[in-house]
């Protein structure tokens, strides 16, 4: 895998390119993107079939471990790999180590293994274990084992450990890598630990970087699996900012965490690369459909009484912040799409009172028809970004996505 920065915009916010991607060395991706989120190997509340419903998907589908280690012995057996076992051989496979949809407890890693939260509770993966399964699993992209189970609250001596025992995971990974032919074609993320410590944080940084792995997911900050935006904590910032200028721009930086869209512009504007669908999912879980608007090209720039430039948003900008509740009984006789002008299945087919109604009767169409749209929606944002970046607007997506972050929290 190849990774390069075609354009810096804002001095931080990167547009990349990934080549090479995947066994084949075939598939080429454009950043910022999203992986495709996925439980037990399936998109949530959609089969393959109506997955297909959904356009421009990623080619890179995201399955954490711990939905799946249970399962290695018959992953193995079936000799196909996860793309094959789970019928989505149509996509480069992402092994994650956790859902970030899902709270992980705290308190259950040690020296030499770290805790996985199974569907049958849990389970201590050793590094003898975690290659096993990956050997079996023959992910795209593997992240390494990494003690993430730090906080804001976590003590120097925690985030230490938490360092050190990560940096000897990989070592492990990378050694038996030489000798596997499987783990050979596949592209190591190293995992960057070390909570709110920044020299913890940038001594990780570093030592995963001089390991030479092929790109790095940024974690430990928060394990608690809801959509709260990091970026509000000052001290998350920094502690981004610092560990970021010790990584080489030449691999890509990704993190798996259940943002809103303002969190996910400010991370951008940080230098992350990578991120994950599950903003989505949770959304779907929630009865909530997503209506916020990313069209920037309907902002115009004129100036102000003062005589500066100012931003005006059209019509068109979303009253209602980034979502709507399809539970609330004032859909019930709107038979308008979710989304006026969106072109996805749903939009085009349903209306937000029959959603109500599928809702309401607790009908299990309403979350394929809400994933459909949620999906769709989100990834089209992601498209926005990038077409913002390559014309450098980024600045007038970003005040669009702020002025309805706005609305969401006056909600």
């Amino acid at each position: 895998m190849k990774f390069s920065v075609e354009k810096l915009v804002h001095g931080s916010c990167r547009l990349g390119l990934i080549r090479e991607a995947g066994k084949n060395k075939s598939v080429t991706i454009e950043t910022p993107f999203c992986l495709l989120y996925t439980r037990a190997g399936s998109v949530p509340n959609l089969s393959i079939d109506t997955l297909s419903y959904v356009q421009g998907l990623p080619p890179i589908a995201m399955m954490p471990l711990n939905l799946l280690a249970e399962h290695h012995e018959s992953v193995e057996e079936y000799q196909k790999g996860l793309a094959g076992f789970t019928a989505m051989k149509d996509f480069l496979v992402y092994c994650s180590l956790q859902d970030p949809s899902t709270p992980v407890p705290s308190g259950y890693n040690e020296k030499s293994n770290i805790a996985l939260w199974t569907r049958g509770g849990k389970t201590k993966v050793d590094p003898e274990l975690f290659i096993k399964v990956q050997e079996a699993f023959k992910a795209d992209w593997i992240q390494c084992m990494g003690d993430a189970d730090t906080s804001k609250q976590s003590s120097k001596k925690r985030s230490r450990k938490a360092v050190d025992s990560s940096l000897i995971f990989l070592d492990e990974l990378l050694q038996k890598r030489k000798t596997s032919k499987i783990l050979q074609n596949a592209a190591i993320f190293g995992s960057v630990e070390g909570g709110f410590s920044v020299f913890d944080r940038n001594r990780s940084a570093r030592e995963t970087a001089a390991r030479g792995v092929d790109g790095f997911v940024i974690e430990g900050f928060q394990n608690d699996g809801k959509d709260f935006c990091q970026f509000e904590d000052e001290s998350f910032t920094d502690v981004l900012s610092s560990t970021l200028k010790h990584l080489p721009e030449d691999k890509p930086r990704l993190m798996n965490a259940v943002w809103r869209p303002d969190a996910i512009m400010q991370a951008i504007r940080a230098g992350i690369d990578i991120f994950d669908t599950s903003y989505a999912f949770v959304t779907t879980g929630k009865g909530n459909a997503l209506v916020f608007s990313y069209d920037y090209e309907k902002l115009s720039v004129k100036p102000s009484d003062d005589g500066d430039l100012c931003l005006q948003a059209s019509s068109l900008t979303s009253e209602c912040g980034y979502s709507i509740n399809l539970n609330d009984s004032r859909f019930r006789e709107d038979f308008s799409p979710i989304l006026e002008g969106c072109l996805c299945y749903t939009c085009k087919t349903y209306s937000r009172a029959y959603v109500n109604h599928l809702l309401n009767t607790t009908e299990l169409q309403a979350g394929v028809l809400l994933m459909i749209h949620n999906l769709q929606h989100y990834l089209g944002f992601f498209s926005a970004v990038r077409q913002a970046l390559r014309e450098e607007k980024f600045h007038l997506l970003e005040s669009l996505i702020n002025r309805q972050r706005a609305v969401s929290l006056e909600r």
